[in-house]
């Protein structure tokens, strides 16, 4: 890898380190996770019509795979410790979702792919209600604030579950009732995570980011539903303005 790719990956994993700083020498551990999904992107380049699909699908299996092996050394270590997550349980889907936008677009392919034009568009109403008040400038304020119901949870259930953000996938919960109390006080309040299973995301995040960042591309994420609505409302210029190195709407800068 060369040094743009140390830097981008190290100022991702910036937080992470802080959070294990009296374990450095878990630093090049995780660095080197992030450098292999990079690395593991090469084969995957822009001139291909779907690259975007491409690059969620590639992190969302790297991401599973790290997933269950982490949760099962975590489980083996502490038998007590158990995932309180299941079918029905919706309560975190009211939270702010950082995505990246190679997931989104996915999405936005899935959506054509299993929706109606009219059906379409009614999520579009959606995801502008929920993307209400945002501001580019205030992002981390935006975030904090954050509290409307996923567009795309019917009946408690996702609606695309099988391209749900890795954010989602991470998002995990092994106190119910702490889900209880954060969704009463509209996230305010913070449910409890092993930081081990909380990282997961971040690794697979830096990683392509980085990737990204080597082709000119903005690969930092995004705020999930103002990205989304632009995407739905004009796919082919937004993708075309990501290609070529553009900030997109709830976008991080480069």
């Amino acid at each position: 890898m060369n040094f743009s790719s140390d830097a981008v990956i190290n100022n991702e994993l910036a937080h992470i380190y802080t959070m294990f700083e009296e374990h450095a020498e878990m630093h090049k551990w995780f660095k080197d996770m992030a450098l292999a999904v990079c690395a593991d992107l090469k084969d995957i380049t822009p001139d291909h019509n779907l690259f975007a699909r491409m690059l969620a699908e590639k992190g969302t299996r790297c991401f599973e795979a790290n997933f269950d092996a982490v949760v099962g050394q975590i489980s083996n270590l502490d038998i007590s410790f158990k995932i309180a997550c299941a079918k029905g349980c919706s309560l975190c889907c009211s939270s702010h979702i950082a995505v990246t936008p190679q997931e989104t677009f996915n999405i936005a392919l899935y959506l054509a792919e299993k929706l109606s034009v009219l059906e379409i568009e009614k999520i579009a109403e959606a995801c502008a209600a929920c993307a209400e008040g945002y501001d580019s400038e205030a992002l981390q304020d935006f975030s904090k604030k954050y509290f409307c119901p996923c567009p795309f949870l019917k009946d408690n259930k996702c609606s695309i579950y099988e391209v749900r953000p890795i954010t989602c996938r991470n998002w995990i919960s092994h106190d119910l009732e702490a889900c209880n109390v954060s969704y009463e006080s509209k996230n305010t309040m913070s449910v409890p995570q092993n930081a081990m299973i909380m990282i997961q995301k971040d690794l697979i995040f830096a990683g392509q980011h980085a990737y990204l960042d080597s082709l000119g591309i903005n690969g930092h994420f995004a705020s999930f539903l103002p990205l989304m609505l632009q995407i739905l409302l004009d796919y082919e210029g937004t993708y075309t303005r990501w290609i070529a190195g553009e900030t997109l709407p709830g976008q991080m800068e480069r």
